[in-house]
């Protein structure tokens, strides 16, 4: 977003939508959280639960990830 080409009217578009739509993301959860305190604490703490429990299975798929695009990039430059 930092370095998008403001000078194109489409590029204001897809700003403004990504605007409205992180606004309207974290407005939905707040206004769950104060509708139904209880159901939204239960949600959040299985959430964070399951979050704990993958965390290192998210670091390991991740760094495979980068590693393997990392590789295919060298390779490719390499035969280019």
């Amino acid at each position: 977003m930092t370095e998008a080409d403001t000078s194109h009217s489409t590029t204001w578009l897809v700003l403004i939508a990504f605007c409205v739509l992180a606004t309207a993301s974290l407005l939905a959860a707040e206004l769950y959280v104060v509708q139904n305190p209880a159901a939204a604490r239960r949600r959040l703490l299985a959430l964070r639960t399951w979050m704990e429990q993958h965390a290192q299975q998210a670091i390991v798929v991740g760094s495979i990830a980068v590693g393997l695009w990392l590789t295919g990039r060298s390779v490719y430059e390499l035969a280019g």
